[in-house]
């Protein structure tokens, strides 16, 4: 009989592994939503300086791949159990402790360096997870752990690319196109202007150069807006799920200075129709509920609200 072993990320195999992780649990669960599509999976590589050894475990039953947890320093646990997997309240069980365990640790006078839109919520001394509304497996586990349901969330649209698309419209002055290996300092230049209003952004040149060499990562979908000096004021990156036939936006972002202006709306069209133009059938994307400005984008690009994945917390010392 399989045990249900577990181990620490290791790098670049277990990227991949995570990829068809991801592609799995989506074709598992559409049309309902999943947790972590293909290029959220890429886009949350584990940063440079990222002690994955201690915050990363991956779960197997023999040698199947069953679930994955991230724990990213002060409090947040990332984590999915492949649909259908047997036992799972004792898999997530599992999961849930390694976390607490790990925020138990991490919580030393001086270290709760909490993220802006986390601090916005109210969010102090607890161990915070997330769960969609549509999960009620997720959401019984929860439960029975001890975790309470907050007014926080993110949203998550969908779209459909079986439309005609039409191209965007804009100034004479304004062109859009894919950054290519000649604008890596433009590139990391617009999207840590783009996020500045959150706080500092981790991405550098290095980190920027690490994504692009990325499985699944294509350039062509990495779209920017330009004006006619050659400054990116607006940008996006699309991923495929080809086995799924979805597409799928992480991140997109538009300098302060210019939002408003349909900038950010124009990359996403623009990476739609290329998206569509590959036989992708449906667009996905994701924001945080406190995110206002991308909850009025998005709807203007023609996504629905299709689900909510819900904050849970359960204070650290329990």
């Amino acid at each position: 009989m399989n045990q249900l072993i577990s181990r620490a990320y290791d790098g670049a195999s277990d990227l991949n592994l995570l990829i068809e992780f991801a592609r799995k649990a989506a074709k598992a669960r559409w049309p309902r939503s999943t947790y972590k599509n293909v290029g959220d999976v890429v886009w949350g590589m584990p940063a440079i300086g990222f002690d994955a050894s201690a915050n990363f475990r991956l779960w197997f039953y023999g040698v199947d791949f069953v679930a994955y947890a991230r724990f990213e320093p002060p409090m947040n646990l990332d984590f999915d159990i492949m649909p259908g997997v047997a036992m799972y309240d004792w898999v997530g069980g599992q999961i849930l402790e390694w976390a607490e365990d790990r925020r138990r640790t991490l919580a030393q006078p001086g270290n709760e360096r909490i993220p802006k839109a986390l601090a916005m919520l109210g969010y102090e001394r607890v161990s915070l997870t997330m769960a969609l509304d549509t999960d009620e497996q997720r959401l019984s586990l929860l439960e029975q752990r001890g975790y309470t349901r907050t007014d926080g969330c993110d949203v998550l649209y969908r779209r459909s690319l079986e439309d005609v698309i039409s191209a965007p419209k804009l100034e004479p002055s304004l062109r859009l196109r894919h950054a290519t290996d000649a604008d890596l300092q433009a590139r990391v230049d617009v999207h840590r202007d783009a996020w500045s209003v959150w706080g500092p952004s981790r991405a550098t040149v290095e980190t920027y150069r690490r994504l692009r060499e990325a499985p699944i990562y294509d350039p062509e979908l990495d779209v920017v807006l330009e004006d006619a000096s050659g400054r990116f004021l607006a940008y996006c990156i699309g991923w495929l799920d080809v086995a799924n036939g979805l597409g799928h936006f992480e991140p997109v972002g538009c300098r302060p200075a210019f939002t408003g202006r349909g900038y950010a709306r124009a990359v996403i069209i623009e990476a739609m129709r290329r998206m569509q133009k590959r036989g992708m059938h449906s667009a996905l994307v994701a924001t945080a509920g406190v995110n206002q400005r991308a909850r009025v984008l998005y709807p203007s690009c023609g996504f629905v609200e299709v689900d909510r994945s819900h904050h849970y917390t359960k204070g650290f010392a329990e």
